[in-house]
């Protein structure tokens, strides 16, 4: 997410306190303080308004260096902005936010869909995350996604993220634990989220992981599973029964042509 993008979902980029900051505007500043002490029934002064965005290191007014209860939640959650957390949709605080400012909302909800090459500093947070859905050891998903970035492999890792939340992901390995060494490479630990279900995130990842290894010239792709009726969706075909490792029954294998 866009790092002027406010704990709230305001864009600070818009800010008049950040661009008199930014611009060093003395007038905007004695502007701003007339207006807002007005409209908020209290004094600010200009000398307050100095700030160089909710999220951004550096100088912040002091509403929201420290008197943002909005910000104060965020940052006593560990979160990055509102959208990390599982209370967007009912929390009143934020409600009062998005009456006056419903693109401030949007901000938050929308999801981003990366390529873990793309934004590296997310592999530990991702493969505690995956840990966390399919119970793997984190190293394992540490060990392969440590080859992907360091391009000792083009098996690939694939995120959605919402805000700075982890949503949803799947990942591309040689074998997803099964008999048939010979079908590969295969997707594996596809998952989303249960409150961001619904919405094609797992859909988009999946097409995300087709386009970009067949890009590098790898395909078909393979992947085991118990759904039916879902990957199909995606151009995905039942091939084969497989046996899972130390599994009593076999398990459907599917191929992406």
């Amino acid at each position: 997410m866009n790092h002027y993008i406010a704990c709230c979902g305001l864009d600070c980029e818009r800010c008049e306190a950040r661009l008199a900051t930014a611009e060093n505007d003395d007038s905007l500043r004695q502007r701003l303080a007339k207006e807002w002490s007005e409209l908020n029934g209290v004094e600010i002064t200009p000398e307050m308004l100095h700030c160089d965005g909710c999220r951004i290191d550096g100088v912040k007014t002091p509403y929201c260096e420290s008197l943002c209860p909005i910000r104060q939640c965020a940052m006593g959650r560990g979160a990055e902005t509102c959208g990390d957390c599982g209370e967007l949709d009912r929390c009143e605080k934020l409600g009062l936010i998005g009456k006056n400012n419903p693109s401030a909302l949007q901000n938050l909800r929308d999801y981003a869909f990366i390529v873990l090459r793309d934004r590296p500093e997310l592999m530990d947070r991702a493969a505690a995350w995956f840990h966390e859905k399919w119970g793997v050891p984190t190293e394992a998903y540490l060990e392969c996604m440590t080859a992907y970035l360091n391009r000792e492999t083009e098996n690939g890792w694939y995120l959605c993220l919402k805000g700075q939340r982890i949503v949803g992901g799947l990942g591309v390995i040689e074998n997803d634990f099964h008999n048939r060494k010979d079908l590969a490479p295969n997707v594996c630990a596809v998952y989303t989220e249960e409150d961001c279900r619904g919405r094609g995130i797992a859909g988009r990842l999946l097409n995300m992981a087709v386009e970009d290894m067949r890009a590098k010239g790898v395909s078909p792709l393979y992947l085991v599973t118990d759904h039916v009726g879902f990957y199909e969706r995606y151009g995905w075909e039942f091939l084969c029964m497989v046996q899972g490792d130390g599994e009593p029954e076999m398990t459907r294998m599917y191929i992406h042509r």
